[in-house]
This record gives C-alpha cells, sequence and structure tokens, in this order.
C-alpha cells in the first residue's frame, strides 16, 4: 500500500511540475523571430561596412599611415552611427513601454472604479430597502396626524410633509429599479409649477430658509417629464447652491424655451467651482466639498440622461455657478 501511494503521488506531480516548466521555459517564438531579424540584420550591415570600407581602403591609401589613419576615421564614424542607432531604438522601445504602462494604469484604475461602484451599488441597495420601510411607518404616522389636525394650517403643514414623503419614496422605489430601463416613464406636465412646487417645499430645509430664492419662468412650459425625476434633479441642484452660498446667498432657478428644448437653469452667487475642479464634475466620489459625497451631480446627469437630455456648468452672471439642464420639449 505504501509503495502504491507514492507511485500515485508521483504520477500526479509529473504533469503539474511539466505544465509549470512549460509556461516559464518556452518564451513566444514571434518575440524570438523578431529579435533573430534585428540581430542578423545588424550582423549583415556591419559585415558589409567592415568589407565595403576595407576595400575602399586599399583602393584609396598609398601608404600604411594613410591605411591606419582611414580605419581609425572609418571606426569612428561605425560607432557613431551604431550609437546614433541605439538612441533611436532604445528611445522608440522606451516610448512603447512608457505608452503601455500609463495604458496599464488606466485600466487598473478603471477596474478599481468599477469595484468601488459596485460595492456602493450594493451599499445604497440595502440601505434604500431599509430607508423604504422606515418611510411607509412614518407615512402612517402623517395620515394618523392628517385625521387629528384641527387647526388649517397644521394640516397644510401635515399636507406637505407627506408630500414630501411621497417624493422621498419615488425616489427610493427610482434608486431600486435605476439601471434597468434607459428613458424617464414621462407624461406631458407643466414644468414651472412643477419646478414651483418643489422650491416652495424646499424652503424649509436648514440650508435654504436663509438663502433668497427666486424662480424666473417667461412662460409656462408643458412637455413630456417624469415628475420624480426633475423633482430629484431639482433638489439637488439647488441644495449644491443653498450650501455654495452657506446658506445666506442668493439662488435663482430660471426656465425658458430654446428651439426643440426647455433649459432649467440654477444660479448662485457663492464662489462657484474651481477651473481644476470642473473636468471632474459628473464623476462619482469626486467633489470640492469636505462633507461632500460626489454623487448628486452625478445623479443629475443620470436624471437627465434618461429624459433624453443633458446637463452642463457655465460661470453665472451671478458670479457663482450655474448648471444648466437641457430637455427636450418633445
Amino acid at each position: 500500500m505504501t509503495g502504491s501511494k507514492f507511485t500515485t503521488r508521483k504520477r500526479f506531480a509529473g504533469p503539474a511540475l511539466d505544465r509549470r516548466t512549460s509556461s516559464v521555459t518556452y518564451p513566444d517564438m514571434s518575440l524570438v523571430r523578431r529579435a533573430a531579424l534585428i540581430a542578423g540584420s545588424y550582423i549583415a550591415l556591419a559585415t558589409l561596412w567592415i568589407l565595403g570600407t576595407g576595400a575602399l581602403a586599399r583602393s584609396l591609401t598609398n601608404s600604411a599611415d594613410e591605411l591606419e589613419r582611414f580605419e581609425r576615421y572609418k571606426g569612428l564614424i561605425f560607432v557613431g552611427g551604431t550609437g546614433l542607432l541605439l538612441l533611436l531604438a532604445s528611445w522608440f522601445v522606451l516610448r512603447r513601454l512608457q505608452a503601455d504602462l500609463v495604458r496599464d494604469a488606466e485600466a487598473r484604475e478603471t477596474m478599481l472604479e468599477l469595484e468601488r461602484h459596485s460595492q456602493s451599488g450594493l451599499f445604497v441597495s440595502s440601505i434604500v430597502h431599509d430607508a423604504n420601510n422606515v418611510a411607509t411607518v412614518v407615512s402612517a404616522a402623517l395620515h394618523e396626524l392628517a385625521r387629528g389636525a384641527r387647526d388649517q394650517q397644521a394640516r397644510e403643514a401635515v399636507s406637505d410633509a407627506q408630500t414630501s414623503l411621497d417624493k422621498l419614496q419615488s425616489l427610493f422605489r427610482d434608486l431600486k429599479t435605476m439601471g434597468r430601463f434607459e428613458r424617464a416613464c414621462v407624461q406631458p406636465r407643466e414644468l414651472v409649477g412643477l419646478v414651483e412646487k418643489t422650491v416652495r417645499l424646499l424652503r424649509g430645509h436648514s440650508l435654504v430658509k436663509h438663502c433668497r430664492i427666486v424662480v424666473v419662468a417667461p412662460e409656462p412650459i408643458t412637455m413630456p417629464l417624469d415628475s420624480g425625476l426633475v423633482d430629484q434633479m431639482l433638489i439637488n441642484l439647488v441644495l449644491n447652491a443653498a450650501d455654495a452660498t452657506q446658506g445666506r446667498g442668493r439662488v435663482e432657478v430660471r426656465m425658458f424655451k430654446e428651439g426643440d428644448s426647455a433649459r432649467l437653469e440654477v444660479h448662485d452667487d457663492g464662489p462657484g467651482v474651481p477651473a481644476e475642479a470642473q473636468a471632474q464634475l459628473f464623476h462619482a466620489f469626486k467633489t470640492t466639498k469636505a462633507h461632500g459625497t460626489g454623487l448628486g451631480l452625478l445623479s443629475v446627469r443620470e436624471c437627465a440622461t434618461r429624459h433624453g437630455g443633458a446637463v452642463n456648468y457655465v460661470t453665472s452672471p451671478l458670479g457663482g455657478a450655474c448648471f444648466t439642464v437641457s430637455l427636450p420639449v418633445a
């Protein structure tokens, strides 16, 4: 039995060792052929140079001193020429190597970014699930409060709270299903009234309540919209603008039609976005705020894209930032 076990162990050890050896021992034959071609070309050129210049030296020189000088200059020319060729070849190879290293580093960074996004998505999905359960309980409590409210102002406050909670639950549903469809679930809606209602609810937010917030719209704009996504965009942009002014500046929400598009602009009189940070404004987890997550503007861009629109940054006439959301009217 002992001998049998030993024989079996040898039988399985052999191929594994052979596989490891073969993967290390045998190089890529195409590279070997290229190296051989380069070396052979160099040997052939050097041989031709030596034979050709030797014959030329014998035909041009009449003495040993002249032949020695000719051979010396010939050697210097050969060394200089081959050195120049080596310089050019080394520069070309090193440049290719540097480009490969840069591509490898970019690929690794992309993989890490995708991994972070994947982990963040799982984490967000878990939080959304639990938060939605809590919101359901709060919604039930608000319904009970609305039933017992006797004062008109109290009823309006409870109604506003319920509306905000409904929007929050709609956002939770969108987060859980994000990525399953490309376009928003749109219906004909009036943009200006929708924005004014959301701004009215936002005035009670701690970041906004001390700001001077103005809505400017020369005419009603009826267009296909997903009201939940518009709320999501507007809330992110207005809170960002208020935060940029440290909660005490001027924020303007402007809306107007421009050809086949409607433009929703959010201006502030804060410091604006530094030039070096503008290229990464809509990248995940990139933020200029000490307490920021870098996800707000990414959410805005996602909402605009699902409407078939786009979002851009420019400097506001107020002196701060202006984020412009362009949405197709048809």
